[in-house]
């Protein structure tokens, strides 16, 4: 199979931004981990920057950011290797293990693909459905970036896998879609190992493994590695999926809940002692944690927000026992404000897009409706509409702080890495399928263009106010949630925002770093804390 040589500075760059990455990770996204890649090599892949090359690059969501996942900041000027940094210790998981064994199980090669996704036909040429064009926002971002989205001048495979499994859900973007699989499935290991068949991170290989079956491709034969039985490999006797790497090991719950739902998915089915493992982060209040250890969750304040809903995707998908998931849904439940927003943990427990995602997709697995709708009208405030620059429209906000802001620049406002995590998240709830069922299978090669009146082209445009969520197809104000966490507060600016014509309960076209990117300084920050990886050589791994 493919693979790429490194230059050692190369590859503690990457390190230092998914050290970063990590560092703010919880909240995901699916998604969780999006890490950036090293520099240009003779057997990368072209991107649309032919200084870009298809390189290693969550999550985190970040995404998984644990959600994947991760959030590499604005910040593109890498840190030196030679400056003092922090102590790498900030922000890791509580148990690092040894370093991989050299007999450990690693890539097991498998065959290639011949496609990249399903036969897809044409489909309607604009549209009011926040589903839809939360898709063709994705879509254009994914164009603009040749197919395979950059951060820190490094390519970023997780938030690609990502935008690919959000495009799945909301049934259209299919010709994106199956480009940007191709790019995945090139050279799997730039995402798998940092370009080194011997690193192997199991949450990468899973998101991977979850991004072949939802586009109908045979996971034993994704770039020429088998997903399945790479990812079997990483399974240990206790059920934990773990990392090769001589860095240590930096498995999450993340990564657990893709494996155990990639693999159920793919026929394979998880181990009992996989599910188990998942079940036993589980902490006293129903929530599970992030960072997993072998004792299980003993203290509550463990519990994160965004690992319980994707622990509970996982355990509804694989089997994991009503009452557990029951109790999952419970506390994701009080953690919803009564404008539906949800909060991660940590940096990220304010209410957000990404954390409300997520909680949504868990909702709706369970058959938690009321839950689950109050989280799609809280997405649909965040939705830029009609009265933004065409290249946002669609687009979801990561919080009403960051609506507002892109409101007050008007027309100056443009896309940012936040926004495409955000938006990622945001559409697996707004499909209104949660991630074990997603699939790309009758999907619409393009997805459709807002119906903005010609009256509302102009960034400063308005839309006349309507709070009924089930008016007639048009351009309609919500109100943007500025609540936090579980306040039950809501209200702020109103803006106009594009709406579906039907109820505000989750939509029924094929349907999880996580943005967390906040301001240049935290972006900064991510820069700061990732250096200290360089300094101690490279000890973090991609997750999910």
């Amino acid at each position: 199979m493919p693979t790429t040589t490194r230059a050692p500075l190369a590859r503690h760059l990457a390190a230092a931004a998914l050290a970063g990455a990590l560092v703010l990770a919880p909240t995901t996204a699916a998604l969780a981990d999006e890490t950036p890649a090293p520099e240009v090599t003779s057997s990368a892949t072209a991107t649309p920057d032919a200084s870009v090359a298809d390189t290693p690059s969550q999550s985190p969501s970040p995404s998984v950011d644990p959600s994947g996942d991760a959030v590499p900041g604005d910040v593109t000027t890498p840190p030196s290797a030679t400056e003092p940094a922090p102590s790498p210790q900030t922000g890791a998981p509580a148990e690092a293990v040894a370093p991989a064994e050299p007999d450990q199980p690693g890539l097991v090669t498998g065959g290639t693909a011949r496609s990249f996704g399903p036969a897809a036909a044409a489909g309607p040429a604009i549209s009011t459905d926040p589903t839809l064009l939360g898709a063709h926002y994705l879509e254009q971002q994914l164009l603009a970036s040749g197919n395979l989205f950059v951060n820190f001048g490094f390519p970023d495979y997780g938030l690609t896998a990502d935008a690919v499994l959000a495009l799945d859900a909301a049934g259209t973007g299919q010709t994106a879609a199956a480009a940007a699989t191709a790019l995945l499935a090139k050279d799997p290991v730039a995402y798998t190992g940092f370009g080194d068949p011997a690193e192997v991170y199991s949450g990468s290989v899973a998101k991977l493994l979850n991004v072949a079956v939802a586009q109908g491709i045979d996971p034993t034969a994704f770039g020429g590695v088998d997903l399945v039985a790479t990812l079997q490999g990483r399974e240990q006797p206790n059920g934990r999926f773990t990392d090769a790497s001589q860095y240590g090991d930096y498995s999450n719950a993340f990564g657990q809940s893709f494996a155990l739902i990639g693999l159920h998915r793919a026929g394979a089915g998880p181990s009992a002692e996989a599910i188990s493992y998942l079940i036993d982060q589980q902490c006293p209040n129903g929530g599970f944690q992030l960072y997993m250890s072998d004792a299980g969750c003993t203290a509550d304040t463990a519990a994160d927000p965004d690992a319980t809903a994707m622990a509970v995707q996982a355990l509804i998908a694989a089997g994991g026992g009503a009452g557990v998931t029951s109790d999952g849904l419970d506390y994701l439940a009080s953690r919803q404000g009564s404008d539906g927003g949800v909060g991660g943990a940590g940096l990220t427990s304010s209410v957000n897009a990404n954390s409300t995602g997520l909680a949504g997709q868990a909702f709706l697995a369970g058959g938690r409706s009321a839950q689950a709708r109050l989280a799609v009208s809280y997405l649909q405030g965040l939705q830029y509409g009609c009265s933004f620059p065409a290249a946002l429209r669609g687009g979801i906000a990561y919080d009403a702080t960051t609506f507002a802001s892109q409101k007050e620049a008007g027309s100056t406002a443009t896309p940012s890495d936040q926004d495409r995590r955000s938006t990622s998240q945001a559409l697996l709830a707004l499909a209104g399928t949660p991630l074990g069922t997603v699939t790309a299978a009758g999907a619409d090669a393009v997805a459709p263009q807002p119906a903005c009146s010609q009256a509302s082209q102009s960034p400063s445009a308005s839309a006349s106010p309507s709070a009924s969520p089930s008016a007639s197809p048009s351009i309609t104000t919500s109100t943007t949630p500025t609540s936090t966490s579980g306040s039950g507060s809501s209200g702020g600016p109103t803006e106009p925002a594009v709406v579906a014509g039907g109820s505000t309960s989750p939509g029924s076209l094929a349907q999880t770093g996580s943005d967390l990117l906040l301001p240049v300084g935290l972006g900064a920050l991510l820069v700061v804390l990732g250096s200290a990886a360089v300094i101690t050589s490279r000890r973090r791994g991609a997750h999910a």
